[in-house]
């Protein structure tokens, strides 16, 4: 029999995650939670789904439902994650892992005693250029990188100009365009290259004018003995559709992903461009999405290892924590120096 799948949540990544889920082969019911009743009305419309309610504790008392996947702003994760494992339930949980290493630490203690499944959908390292990306530095095919640049240039203006709304507070969403999807490049630049061994933020709030609103545009400088690291964010950037790239070079080649083209790579080694043909999809987010929730679900109904763990998110938190502290008080973090259970 395949799994009852409790979804919590069904904004704009909630019903990204709906789509994978009533697909799947080892999904056999799925539940869905939203406090807003119109919403659910059109969910539970539009999904075939076994509940339909407004307050997602009646999910987790359903003795039925295996799994929770929790698509909420950033500061319900931790309590909503918490009540689940105490219930019993696997859980996914959209990224971020937590706001602070403290909640981050309490969520993977308590899966663990309670003997369930975590999974934080870092969703980038599912697509297909990232992962040849990773082969081709794992394979030393260009050599040692000495500069990677990571980009990312969107328009949040929206929901970022409305005070009041969750998005890039700092108490709900534990920061802006940096905590949210900066969370994404950190996690790239770790599996790619590793943990850094200091780092230097800045951080500007250049448009959104909201009062309750953090920054709207940061670079974040990641520092290797023989690499260094630029990853740069922008909310406001409203004149082009989002917009998505990597760049590596080394002495002998170089690796260029762009996210929104059809064909997504460009590998050069020693001044020959070596065509790469990765599978890809132009609309990569909802793909990218669908791809590591099939991964997530298909691991906990084979009890199969996951291939991004709890501790991988919560070491991307651990940067972007460490990068907020370096842009407070304007000056590099040494990484052997940063706060391990506080930030």
């Amino acid at each position: 029999m395949g799994l009852h799948i409790g979804v919590i949540g069904g904004g704009f990544a909630g019903t990204v995650h709906l789509e994978e889920m009533v697909t799947h082969a080892d999904v056999d019911r799925i539940s869905v939670a939203d406090s807003d009743r119109a919403r659910l009305e059109l969910i539970a419309r539009d999904y075939p789904t076994q509940r339909a309610e407004p307050d997602y504790r009646a999910l987790l008392d359903d003795p039925t439902i295996d799994v929770v996947d929790v698509c909420l702003p950033h500061d319900l994760h931790h309590p909503v994650a918490l009540e689940a494992f105490a219930a019993g339930k696997h859980v996914i949980l959209d990224k971020p892992i937590a706001n602070t290493l403290a909640e981050a630490d309490e969520m993977i203690a308590a899966a663990d005693a309670a003997g369930c499944r975590f999974y934080v959908a870092l969703n980038q390292r599912f697509l297909p250029c990232h992962q040849r990306t990773k082969d081709l530095l794992d394979d030393g095919f260009i050599g040692r990188p000495s500069l990677a640049m990571l980009t990312i240039a969107g328009d949040e203006r929206a929901r970022m100009g409305i005070p009041g709304h969750w998005k890039g507070t700092w108490e709900r969403a534990g920061g802006g365009a940096l905590a949210d999807s900066g969370t994404h490049l950190v996690d790239l630049a770790l599996h790619w290259f590793g943990p850094p061994t200091a780092l230097q933020c800045h951080l500007a709030r250049h448009v959104i004018a909201a009062p309750d609103k953090a920054d709207d545009t940061a670079v974040l400088i990641l520092q290797y003995p023989h690499l260094t690291v630029s990853l740069a964010v922008d909310y406001a950037s409203g004149g082009q559709p989002w917009s998505e790239s990597r760049s590596l070079w080394s002495e002998s080649g170089a690796i260029h992903v762009r996210l929104e083209a059809s064909d997504p790579m460009e590998v050069w080694d020693a001044g020959e461009l070596i065509p790469q043909h990765v599978e890809h999809d132009p609309e990569w987010w909802p793909w990218s999405v669908r791809r590591g929730l099939a991964h997530a679900v298909a691991a906990i109904a084979a009890d199969r290892p996951f291939v991004v763990t709890p501790s991988d998110a919560r070491a991307a938190l651990r940067i972007i924590r460490a990068a907020y502290e370096s842009a407070d008080h304007g000056r590099r973090i040494l990484m052997s120096d940063a706060d391990e259970t506080s930030a």
